[in-house]
């Protein structure tokens, strides 16, 4: 499989969505502002995405793609047995998640933002939208199954696509409620655009695999030995996801007793996560059918030989973007983002979240290539265990800084944090001989850093007055650096 051709597919059609997810972003803060109503949608849409993290794109395909790839290595017939069993127990366990999810839903509300209860009325309506937007989780979660099936037949692009179609139906919300005004009802548009989205998301997907002719479907659920195994992965999985999303969810709670500070926080991850899902997760959904086929043949030579072409194309785009976001934070958010109802005051809280934030960008793309080659060796416990000390560390730091730095104490920590698994998980395969730095490699990351960094200074001592400067600050870069890197990256 060629791993530069599909990251960049995978990377190319995470862009495209960036790119409208950004627009959407734009409309939600010229329509919402970074206030009350904005709070209330971040924070009923984080239930979704966490539940979706935990059972759909997080551990769900760490667990099915290499046992898939086993099966389908045995054969055809028990892949397909092995995937129909897997997606209706899914099924089944999604429902009564849903059930219990809106039956308990102010109970959920209270713990995740324990801040809002101050202001009338704030936390009956999250209460209200949550329960909404808490269907999505049946759609967005199968749909998550059905790709990571794609992914194993090397099928990214589609796969890709699909985040596209989500931002497209809220673009599509928010230009009607524009229309409308800033009211409630803005709210409920939003939540049933995130609901509809998910449908049609799942709808084309499994349209390909019939395509392929496939037979996904949903059965009597069997258990057996297989299944008993993929769920005791799965288990050990979810609880290593858990950790991310309690994290998230601990930042949440404690940026909730500051005005403002959840709305300006979601800005500035949002920017921090533009270059990562691009980079850094579309190498890691591609190496993980990579190394897993890879294993499955007892080819370290080819594992190794992956893993280091796939540090040096992605630190080539990530330490740019690093020094890039530090250096141009400010404008960025000014320009992108302070019209309507948003304030300069969001724009320097914004921008001050984004410089420190973006220092852990390149931990995070390497925890990508670390984690998945842990997963193709079918090991989801030191991920697991990594991640809880992570979390340790970074709620450790959310709580001892708050009342010293404000919301600026969850970056921080999520700095820290990032790092601190970063070594964890490089130290587990180095010990299992799962991973070797060739020569080279070092070298070149290197050169790129220092590259970026010299380039970053210059952009940063520039006067950026408007859009278009901002727009020819960011070109410069990439005009000079890309060039540069390349040189660097033959002669190293």
């Amino acid at each position: 499989m060629k791993l530069g051709k599909h990251i960049f597919k995978v990377g190319g059609w995470t862009a495209v969505s960036r790119v409208f997810g950004f627009v959407r972003d734009v409309l939600i803060a010229r329509v919402l502002g970074a206030g009350r109503l904005s709070d209330i949608f971040l924070a009923a849409f984080r239930l979704p995405n966490l539940f979706r993290d935990l059972l759909g794109e997080g551990a769900l395909s760490a667990v099915f793609i290499p046992m898939f790839a086993d099966s389908k290595k045995k054969s055809p017939n028990n892949a397909t047995i092995f995937a129909n069993n897997f997606f209706s127990w899914l099924m089944a366990i999604l429902l009564v998640i849903t059930v219990i999810g809106l039956i308990v839903m102010p109970i959920l509300i209270w713990i995740l933002t324990p801040g809002f209860a101050s202001d009338p009325g704030k936390m009956q309506m999250t209460v209200i939208i949550s329960r909404w937007m808490f269907l999505y989780l049946i759609f967005i979660c199968g749909s998550a199954f059905i790709g990571s099936v794609l992914n194993a037949f090397s099928q990214f692009a589609l796969v890709a696509s699909m985040p596209v179609v989500f931002n497209l139906f809220q673009i599509g919300a928010l230009l009607i409620a524009m229309r409308l005004g800033a009211s409630v009802n803005i709210l409920y548009i939003l939540s049933a655009a995130v609901v509809l989205s998910g449908i049609v998301q799942m709808a084309i997907l499994w349209g390909r695999l019939r395509m392929r002719k496939f037979g996904l479907r949903i059965i009597r659920p069997k258990w057996n030995g297989q299944m008993k195994t993929a769920f005791k992965r799965l288990g050990v999985g979810i609880l290593g996801s858990g950790f991310y999303q309690l994290n998230i969810i601990i930042g949440t709670l404690v940026a909730s007793f500051q005005t403002g500070a959840v709305s300006w926080l979601y800005f500035s991850d949002r920017m921090v996560q533009l270059p990562f899902a691009i980079i850094g997760l579309a190498a890691g959904t591609v190496l993980l059918t990579s190394i897993s086929n890879a294993l499955a043949e007892k080819n370290m030579t080819r594992v190794y030989v992956q893993q280091n072409a796939v540090i040096r194309q992605t630190m080539l785009f990530t330490l740019p973007c690093m020094i890039g976001l530090i250096a141009l934070a400010e404008p960025m958010i000014r320009f992108l983002f302070e019209y309507g109802a948003w304030t300069h005051e969001s724009t320097m809280a914004v921008a001050a979240a984004i410089m420190i934030q973006a220092l852990v960008l390149p931990a995070m793309t390497m925890n990508q290539i670390y984690s998945r080659t842990l997963f193709a060796a079918q090991d989801v416990r030191t991920p697991v265990k990594a991640s809880a000390i992570a979390l340790g560390s970074s709620s450790l730091i959310y709580v001892g800084l708050f009342p010293l730095i404000g919301y600026l104490a969850v970056p921080v920590g999520t700095v820290v944090s990032g790092y601190l698994r970063n070594w964890l998980l490089l130290r587990e395969c180095r010990r299992r001989d799962l991973f070797k730095i060739l020569p080279g490699t070092t070298k070149v990351i290197v050169g790129f850093g220092v590259l970026s960094v010299a380039l970053g200074f210059a952009i940063w001592l520039l006067p950026v007055t408007n859009i278009f400067m901002l727009g020819a600050a960011i070109g410069a870069f990439g005009i000079l650096y890309l060039p540069l890197a390349w040189v660097i990256n033959r002669k190293l």
